[in-house]
């Protein structure tokens, strides 16, 4: 009776070891065509970084090794709950197209899957495949570099989207000890010591490949409305609002390429604020002639060529050119937005992805980031290589002459949004409401300072 016994559990024994290897080999199919696995060597962060070292780690992930780990503290969680979220949502929809191809569904238990073929991924890897892409890294050098797929690659960027958009938030201080803090800032930069300016606000084009119909459509505009007609570029209106040092404050994506700052500016949220009197007294943002002159949005004086008004167009400048500075520091420090978005990403997911890589950029200037200056040479390649093309990052000389600092901006995709065409009428009627530039006016004539000569070529 017992060799019987032992007979049969070793029978059990081999049948469930052949069920394991079956529903092993079943499963390790892997592709979702069917094809055999491929195998891969998992690497770490920690191994990728023994062959970079600081200096090049720190060009390739822009932020240094120190600042990684802290950006992946404050990210893991998250991280882990989105590929929790998003193995959910592709389980409910193997099921749907089981019951729709009329495949009956076992009420059996299921056996627990087997662990991936290579490994599982960790989170780190995950957010450091996320950060050399949107620093403008070829895909295919990323998986080769932590021996991933193509498709996880992908699923990383986007699980570490959704991570950063729900750890990290960009919105206008309302308090208003803040404000004050930032107009101070502010003030220690100007040269006549303009103390009003509570943050810098432009706007700036985020290129996107013609989107399809059905998007257009579910958005509720034609096409067209995405089409910047002076940059020929498709693409989407960014608001943003920084401080002195580039981090952005506000922003708002909810116009097309084809919108004016102006109408983008008046559809934001932040707009709605200001006529609700969110800023202290005295207190406004500085902008250029592509907005209306306000109590809250201090302009400079239209087509002046000389006298008080034109010395105080130039210290105006000395602060809202702030706003191209961070744009211009924006776009270096995630190359992949010098290249047009593919088509294949819907508008939400495109702004999503834009507010996460701002609030990217907020966090490295929290951590004191300088910018390396000088990409990788591959991804510059990999940039400019783009067969959708690329905008090049060009020295500005008038921001190198009214704040001394040398910085390049992505021209082609700014000043797209600086016209009136779309503009109600009564916008474009000149506003009587000008106590606060006057003042700001009368104060430079006050210090006796002038626009410096321009220097010869």
């Amino acid at each position: 009776m017992n060799q019987r016994h032992h007979i049969e559990s070793l029978i059990v024994v081999a049948v469930a070891a052949y069920a394991a290897t079956h529903f092993s080999r079943k499963h390790s199919k892997g592709s979702r065509r069917g094809k055999q696995t491929r195998h891969r060597e998992r690497r770490t962060v920690e191994q990728i970084y023994q062959c970079l070292g600081d200096i090049y780690f720190r060009r390739a992930y822009r932020m240094s090794w120190r600042s990684f780990w802290i950006l992946h503290d404050k990210l893991c969680g998250p991280i882990e709950e989105a590929v929790v979220e998003a193995a959910k949502i592709r389980k409910e929809a193997r099921r749907k197209e089981k019951r729709k191809r009329g495949v009956g569904i076992s009420n059996r238990l299921n056996p627990t899957p087997p662990p991936p073929p290579n490994g599982t991924i960790s989170t780190s890897v995950r957010l450091a495949c996320a950060l050399r892409y949107y620093a403008g890294g070829s895909v295919y050098d990323i998986m080769s570099s932590y021996g991933i797929s193509h498709t996880e690659v992908f699923e990383s960027v986007w699980y570490v989207v959704d991570a950063v958009n729900a750890s990290f938030n960009i919105n206008y201080p309302r308090n208003h000890d803040e404000q004050k803090k930032i107009a101070a800032e502010f003030k220690a930069v100007s040269a006549v010591e303009f103390d009003v300016c509570a943050g810098a606000i432009d706007g700036i084009l985020i290129w996107i490949l013609k989107p399809p119909l059905e998007d257009a459509e579910a958005i509720g505009v034609d096409q067209m409305k995405f089409m910047c007609g002076r940059k020929h570029k498709y693409g989407l209106n960014c608001q943003a609002v920084c401080d002195v040092r580039g981090r952005f404050l506000d922003m708002s994506i909810i116009c097309g390429g084809a919108s004016s700052d102006l109408v983008a500016f008046e559809g934001s949220d932040l707009k709605k604020l200001l006529d609700d009197g969110i800023l202290a007294h005295n207190l406004c943002l500085f902008g250029d002639n592509a907005y209306i002159n306000s109590q809250y949005m201090v302009t400079p004086y239209p087509n002046m060529s000389g006298g008080a008004r034109d010395n105080y167009n130039y210290f105006h400048s000395q602060l809202r050119i702030r706003i191209e500075c961070a744009f211009g520091m924006f776009v270096q420090r995630w190359g992949m937005l010098r290249t047009a978005i593919p088509c294949n990403v819907s508008v939400p997911k495109t702004i999503s992805l834009v507010l996460a890589l701002a609030k990217l950029h907020n966090f490295c200037i929290d951590e004191a980031e300088v910018i390396p200056a000088n990409l990788l040479s591959q991804d510059e390649q990999n940039i400019t290589g783009n067969r959708n093309g690329s905008v090049p990052l060009v020295a500005d000389p008038l921001i190198a002459e009214i704040i001394n600092v040398n910085t390049t901006t992505p021209r082609d995709l700014m000043g797209g949004g600086e016209h009136f065409d779309d503009a109600p009428r009564h916008y474009r009627r000149p506003l009587h409401n000008d106590a606060l530039r006057s003042r700001l006016c009368n104060h430079v004539e006050s210090t006796f300072k002038t626009r410096p000569r321009r220097r010869e070529p």
